[in-house]
């Protein structure tokens, strides 16, 4: 819990809140998401030394994983605690960043619901031929960062589009819908099929997510 309080005060010191409101001004909603988990996962690689972890890909990974396991088996008191933590942490971004506050969390239920229908709009047939299409033609021109840009926006748009017609609107309900998700990462229905469809789209454009993934850490 030290760490993720530290975490807290890094996010929230001035010079951060400033960075992330200055977010808000970004038009695009790929590019803010993106730099506002940047933001975190820096955060987070400064702090997790100090509970034992390395400041690297792999250390952040583990981390991930030890704070989940506690999440879904911890004492009730203790699981309560860090999910309050994890709200908290994500309040503080969402409000310089997306000038919103975190949405009341999704049962279990709803949550898979959302989840499912994001797996359900990420094999539409035209999703599918279009970044299947980005590695033949004039598309094989694209350099490895154009063709993740492509699939990236693609998906993003497509979650997008789902949430809005889940009831979270706009930018403010995309980061919204996606922090009510995280709060059910322990539920393999939420997670693992959205984690399975979306590295399906990376493939399909020949890129392997994992590396991309540890190589951003890496930066």
């Amino acid at each position: 819990m030290t760490s993720s309080h530290a975490v807290i005060n890094a996010l929230s010191s001035p010079a951060a809140t400033q960075q992330l409101q200055s977010f808000q001004a970004v038009p695009d909603l790929l590019t803010k998401w993106q730099q506002t988990n940047a933001m975190l996962v820096q955060a987070t690689l400064h702090v997790i030394p100090q509970v034992g972890f390395n400041p690297d890909f792999v250390g952040l990974q583990n981390y991930t994983e030890a704070f989940a396991e506690q999440v879904r088996e911890g004492e009730p008191e203790t699981r309560q605690a860090l999910q309050g933590l994890n709200q908290q942490k994500w309040g503080v971004l969402l409000k310089h960043a997306f000038d919103c506050e975190p949405a009341p969390p999704l049962p279990l239920e709803r949550a898979r619901e959302l989840a499912i229908a994001t797996v359900d709009a990420l094999q539409d047939p035209k999703l599918l031929k279009d970044i299947a299409e980005t590695r033949t033609g004039l598309g094989a021109r694209m350099s490895d960062q154009e063709r993740h840009s492509f699939v990236a926006r693609a998906l993003v748009g497509v979650q997008k589009d789902v949430m809005a017609s889940n009831g979270f609107a706009g930018d403010a309900g995309f980061a919204q819908a996606n922090v009510c998700l995280m709060e059910h990462a322990g539920d393999a229905v939420v997670t693992a099929s959205v984690a399975s469809a979306t590295n399906s789209l990376y493939a399909r454009a020949g890129i392997n997510l994992q590396e991309v993934m540890q190589q951003a850490a890496q930066q």
